[in-house]
């Protein structure tokens, strides 16, 4: 499944040289890119690579060499002369060997696919992360939106109450209203400032949110604006009316199923890894070494003879002496070459291991239990991330239809109160009214477009959840 991406469409704004704006398709990618929790979660498919390299490199044969040199003082037996030896002697051994696991009760095998879907289900993890971080970022981003109109009715109710303030002024002046209604304009002026207030802090406040999540620590509050979305279309958005088809779809697409599907399969590996445990292992291994020794020596010189006698003969008494025999000195002799040595003292091995377990403690049985219940609790987990999911898609959709409704009632509500609000208003500048009934027709007014601005962007926004229900990305617009 392909990431949701976040996008928009082009929005109509304007730069000044201190500030830089953002748009929502900026701001996700900014998100994706530096979020700590996104790179985090890619740390864990790099670490789901190596697992499966070790996996790959399990089945295949060890390869090591080995080398010494040492020397021995006192008595002992050469390993290459098996003469005894008592002056120091300098030894060297050279080797190199394999071995290979030929049956293990397929464990290799299973360990190396468990491997392959780990690194599916941190792959799905990942994606995730990365729809939840760019959810939390489009919400963000909106709730800035909103604010910042707010924050515009707040101003342009200030504007219009400091209007109604001058000339009230210039009629209480003119001795034609009583001063008591000055001091009432006066008093929604002060209110409409404190609104006002408010609608800034407001907007600094959503402002700081989005500017955390998207980790920019070196951007302050006031060099930080968005782009506002066009909200002229909005009656042409389309929302899907059939809340099963979204389910489905969400189910057989999103990343966190996906995970859970594939973690179900890593746990049913994990079950037949533990099942080899319990069954024979067959190994194999070769070994190829030699060596040298100091007290391997070799004859170089020329010996002298000797004859002992050994009787006489009968009668005469001449002497019978014995065959010559050669007598070697400490000069006749010398080290054997380093060369030779390593030639003639090769040395080959080759061995098969068969292991059959027959008691180990319960630890076979122990490993075989835990990974049967593991088993068992990623089908629970599988469940109930469905289970979640399909409440999720459930609950948008009910959201979706609920916002359109609050929205057309709005448009109702907001028209109402601009026709109460200019007959409270011709009312009022005749003089037959008070201000108080006029402060409340305003107030309603106020009220029933902060309503309309919150239900405009809280329908554009649930419809768009829906469309990323569907695969589809979000653009405001």
């Amino acid at each position: 499944m392909r990431c949701f991406f976040f996008c928009c469409l082009v929005f109509i704004a304007s730069y000044s040289s201190a500030q830089e704006t953002w748009t929502l398709d900026s701001c996700v990618n900014y998100a994706l890119e530096k979020n700590i929790s996104i790179q985090q979660a890619k740390l864990n498919v790099d670490l789901a690579n190596v697992t499966e390299l070790q996996a790959i490199g399990g089945m295949l044969p060890t390869l090591n060499a080995q080398g010494s040199h040492g020397y021995n003082w006192g008595q002992t037996i050469d390993p290459f002369t098996n003469s005894f030896a008592t002056q120091r002697i300098q030894s060297n051994s050279f080797g190199i060997a394999t071995s290979l696991n030929l049956f293990s009760g397929f464990q290799q095998w299973n360990t190396l696919k468990q491997a392959e879907i780990n690194k599916e289900v941190n792959r799905w993890n990942l994606e995730k992360m990365r729809n939840d971080i760019a959810l939390n970022v489009a919400t963000a981003y909106l709730n800035v939106v909103i604010n910042q109109e707010v924050e515009i009715i707040a101003q342009l109710n200030l504007s219009n109450s400091q209007v109604q303030f001058e000339r009230i002024a210039k009629l209480v002046n003119a001795g034609q209203l009583a001063e008591g209604n000055l001091n009432e304009i006066l008093a929604q002026v002060a209110t409409d400032e404190s609104n006002l207030t408010t609608a800034t802090n407001n907007v600094y406040l959503a402002k700081l949110s989005l500017i955390q999540l998207l980790q920019i620590s070196s951007k302050s509050v006031d060099e930080f604006e968005v782009v506002v979305p066009n909200l002229d279309d909005l009656e042409s958005l389309k929302m899907i009316d059939n809340v099963s088809v979204l389910v489905t779809n969400a189910l057989n697409n999103f990343p966190e199923i996906k995970s859970a599907e594939a973690a179900l399969v890593a746990a049913e590996y994990g079950t037949k890894i533990a099942n080899g445990s319990a069954s024979p292992r067959l190994s194999v291994s070769y070994s190829y070494g030699t060596g040298y020794s100091g007290a391997a020596r070799v004859i170089t010189g020329s010996p002298d003879t000797l004859a002992y006698p050994i009787g006489q003969v009968f009668g005469s008494n001449q002497l019978v002496f014995s065959f010559a025999q050669p007598v070697y000195t400490e000069d006749d002799y010398s080290t054997k070459a380093f060369s030779d040595q390593l030639k003639d003292n090769v040395n080959q091995s080759l061995f098969f291991n068969l292991t059959i377990p027959l008691f180990n403690g319960f630890s076979s049985r122990a490993q075989i239990k835990r990974a049967q219940i593991s088993t068992l609790n990623a089908k629970y987990q599988l469940e109930q991330s469905k289970l979640t999911l399909t409440q999720s898609v459930e609950r948008s959709y009910a959201d979706a239809r609920a916002a359109f409704a609050n929205y057309n009632a709005a448009k109702v509500s907001l028209d109402a109160n601009e026709k109460a609000m200019a007959w409270a208003q011709s009312r009022f500048e005749q003089g037959t009214t008070n201000s108080a009934e006029y402060n409340d027709a305003r107030t309603r007014l106020d009220n029933a477009r902060a309503t309309l601005l919150r239900n405009k962007y809280d329908y554009l926004f649930k419809v768009k959840i829906l469309d990323f229900y569907m695969g589809q990305p979000i653009n405001l617009k």
